[in-house]
């Protein structure tokens, strides 16, 4: 599913990835682990083109994203699914309508959009709520709205960069319930993250980063 090869990225001179190697299968839950400023947030963002490598080379689903063209990249984008740690919903959208955005963009139905979406939020937990405005909520539940957002168009691959960062034990346990849940459904699932628990006891491949650099691999 996700191929690196040597890969390289330099921010202003220096090096944020250095001669990252790994492959990760389809169906497979993999964490990125390592401290912060180790490079896992330019890791996930080099699987969904938000930057380009400087060296090596990077495979998604088959596609080679060295040689993809600009107008083919929205196409490898939706192959994909994004949680971010800082939320990013729009405030003045209900529960329901940040969860639809994807699929309006894409153009598609009333009626397909409401069952799509009731159908994500019921996934979540969230569909007594989908009339409700992010700011009614708790971290917890904003959360699980991005991870609708993320999930509504059935992505191939979810990628998510330090989901829990901001919440609390218990709350981070059940995120990665639904990651889990994702999981077992055929989701490709890469998280990044510090939180130790996340991965402790998880039988799932996890690779540690330090300075860049791949510096080890171990089961969790």
């Amino acid at each position: 599913m996700i191929r690196f090869e040597n890969v390289s990225k330099i921010y202003d001179k220096h090096p944020a990835l250095k001669g990252i190697t790994f492959l990760a299968g389809k169906g497979e839950m993999l964490f990125i682990t390592g401290p912060s400023g180790a490079g896992k947030s330019t890791l996930l963002k080099l699987i969904y083109h938000a930057v380009e490598p400087d060296e090596g080379t990077i495979t998604i689903a088959g596609q080679g994203t060295s040689t993809i063209r600009a107008g083919q990249i929205p196409y490898l984008r939706r192959m994909i699914g994004v949680v971010f740690q800082d939320f990013r919903l729009l405030t003045r959208r209900t529960v329901f309508e940040n969860t639809a955005l994807a699929l309006r963009i894409r153009g598609l139905g009333d009626q397909e959009i409401k069952n799509s979406v009731m159908e994500t939020l019921k996934l979540v937990g969230l569909r007594h709520k989908s009339d409700v405005y992010p700011e009614s909520l708790s971290g917890g539940e904003q959360q699980r709205v991005v991870i609708a957002r993320a999930l509504v168009a059935e992505p191939m691959l979810l990628l998510a960069d330090e989901p829990t960062g901001n919440l609390d034990q218990d709350t981070s346990m059940e995120i990665l319930r639904i990651f889990k849940d994702i999981n077992a459904r055929g989701t490709t699932v890469l998280i990044a993250t510090h939180n130790t628990a996340l991965y402790a006891g998880s039988s799932k491949r996890v690779l540690r980063l330090e300075e860049g650099a791949l510096a080890r691999e171990d089961l969790g």
